[in-house]
């Protein structure tokens, strides 16, 4: 199955004047009002970041996509011709919710997925239940150590441009 997206829904882009601060980014790409901490819509900034700078052109927040009969959001997407990288972003530990949609994605041909999670969370099940995605990099597991405070004015971009260093490096 491919993944497609969802044509009744247009998700934010990311332009690159968006991948310059957190501040940029967020004021036209709006953190949804659902969510209380910073942190997930952080998290979105540096991975939409992280494949800007591999050279990914066009790049989604939040967009609905559909893969068969199932219809889903998923934290950032990079839409090239023939292929998407699909990241998921959890402040925390990685949740059964998270897992499901895994399930969901490992069934998608054109699909590379991103999973990033806090540090100082778990990994679920990832690493048992998606052995062979894992080993095969359709799916890559990050795990990094967030910011110590949620003030969207004092992000440094270089602490964690280590951390996405080696994000596409291959290894």
């Amino acid at each position: 199955m491919n993944l497609q997206l969802d044509p009744t829904f247009e998700p934010p882009r990311v332009l690159p004047a968006h991948t310059k601060t957190y501040t940029a980014f967020r004021s036209d790409i709006l953190k949804p009002p659902d969510e209380d901490m910073h942190l997930r819509h952080i998290f979105r900034f540096y991975m939409a970041r992280a494949l800007y700078n591999r050279g990914e052109e066009t790049i989604y927040i939040l967009p609905r996509v559909l893969l068969g009969e199932h219809s889903f959001v998923v934290d950032v997407l990079a839409a090239g011709p023939e292929k998407f990288i699909a990241a998921i972003c959890e402040p925390g530990s990685i949740t059964p919710e998270t897992e499901a949609l895994l399930d969901l994605l490992k069934e998608a041909d054109n699909t590379e997925t991103i999973i990033l999670h806090s540090q100082f969370g778990n990994p679920g099940n990832v690493p048992e239940r998606f052995r062979e995605q894992l080993a095969s990099k359709k799916f890559r597991l990050l795990a990094v150590v967030p910011p110590p405070f949620d003030d969207a004015y004092e992000y440094d971009i270089w602490m964690f441009e280590l951390t996405f260093r080696d994000l596409f490096s291959g290894e």
